[in-house]
């Protein structure tokens, strides 16, 4: 494809911890969502907004490390 512009803009965020990189990509919005040194999980979303709540929401529903069960 010439002329395509192939750079992929990213914006870092954090929360609890956890770091969520967005990009854009074509008509979808992908957050990857991951603690340091793990795999991120891939969350995509029609829209930067969604993108974020629902790392966010994803990130609420993970166990707490630290925290005992009882």
């Amino acid at each position: 494809m010439a002329g395509a512009d192939h750079s992929i803009d990213s914006e870092v965020l954090e929360h609890l911890g956890y770091q969520i990189r967005l990009t854009h990509a074509g008509l979808e919005w992908i957050a990857a969502v991951a603690l340091p040194k793990q795999r991120p999980t891939l969350i995509m979303a029609p829209d930067r907004e969604a993108a974020i709540a629902k790392a966010y929401e994803w990130i609420e529903l993970q166990p707490r490390s630290g925290k005992s069960p009882s």
